[in-house]
């Protein structure tokens, strides 16, 4: 049976897709539910509540008894409810691979909780990324996979076949890459990042999408945005604190000011986010470095400017802690 775990359960929609994935490769989907403790039909749902970690282990499982390495690739064909064909829809009627872009970060929190999405845009550069911002180690191997396949796959689907510059994933290298470079066609693969994503050429953003149809984007997008609303991923205490320290930046951010702004005591607010799996001082560090992201993707924002617009007193106590949260200095980050 799966391990027992004191942390909240979670929505997701991939344990449903990866149950049917399993029983048409003929594995025994009894034994999987017994084992990871599946609820009833876990196949026949749209979305079921699990640990946080069952996805990506359950996969894990999926992928080994039927010696599939490229499983998460195949996998996103079984995402078949109706929410992901909404998303399918909404997607594909988007006027470009951008609005596309946009929609599918939006929404990567239905796919499975606790995955935020971001679309990063720079000159001559565009990062589709999956970030977990109460998971410092991330959702696992296969659920980062499956997150970056399943948004090039919609986007490739409403136009000329997308081809990233890079693909780049938060987990270590898996033994096989043969599946995944058959799916992105990049050469440039990379492990163990902060985050994971796909770049592709600014200009990409502008190619226009085949099935382009404004009135389809506007009848679905907000049946998809109420989804999103009912199922309370982004409404988490960490998600208000992020807001509000965004919302404050420059001023010097306390926890306590934080706190007064919500209604509640510091100790209270402190508590509350470790009930969340994290701390005011990861919130912190994750929402000046979403600004910093955002801020040096405009090569137009000096580094002293970037520094002194997140709060920072100098360039040397930014370019220390934006080292410490991304492992580069801010001016190697831009430039790579």
């Amino acid at each position: 049976m799966a391990r027992p775990t004191k942390e909240p359960p979670i929505a997701s929609s991939l344990v449903p897709a990866i149950v049917r994935y399993a029983a048409a490769r003929g594995v025994d989907v009894e034994a999987l539910a017994l084992r990871f403790a599946l609820p009833s039909r876990a196949g026949a749902a749209d979305v079921v509540t699990v640990a946080w970690g069952v996805a990506n282990e359950l996969l894990a499982a999926v992928a080994q008894a039927t010696g599939d390495e490229a499983a998460s690739v195949h996998l996103v064909e079984q995402l078949v409810s109706r929410r992901h064909k909404l998303i399918e829809l909404a997607v594909r009627a988007s006027a470009t691979v951008g609005d596309g872009a946009r929609l599918l970060a939006r929404w990567a929190p239905l796919l499975h909780d606790g995955l935020e999405g971001a679309l990063d845009e720079g000159a001559d550069e565009a990062r589709w990324v999956i970030r977990t911002p109460r998971r410092p180690r991330g959702a696992g191997r296969f659920v980062h996979e499956i997150a970056l396949v399943h948004a090039l796959r919609e986007l490739r689907a409403g136009g000329d076949a997308l081809v990233p510059t890079r693909v780049w994933f938060a987990h270590p290298r898996p033994a096989s890459l043969d599946g995944l470079r058959a799916f992105f066609g990049a050469e440039d693969l990379a492990f163990g990042h902060e985050d994971s994503g796909f770049a592709l050429r600014a200009a990409d953003l502008s190619r226009a999408l085949r099935g382009a149809d404004a009135r389809t984007v506007e009848t679905i997008a907000p049946l998809v945005d109420s989804e999103l609303d009912a199922s309370g991923s982004s409404d988490t205490l960490a998600a208000r604190v992020a807001a509000r320290i965004a919302s404050s930046l420059p001023e010097a951010v306390e926890v306590s000011t934080v706190a007064d702004a919500l209604h509640m005591s510091a100790r209270t607010l402190q508590r509350h986010l470790e009930d969340e799996g994290t701390r005011f001082s990861e919130v912190l560090d994750r929402a000046r470095l979403d600004a910093a992201r955002a801020l040096l993707a405009d090569p137009r924002n000096s580094l002293i400017d970037v520094a002194f617009r997140l709060g920072f007193a100098d360039l040397a106590t930014f370019s220390r802690a934006f080292k410490r949260w991304t492992g580069k200095p801010p001016g190697q980050w831009r430039r790579s």
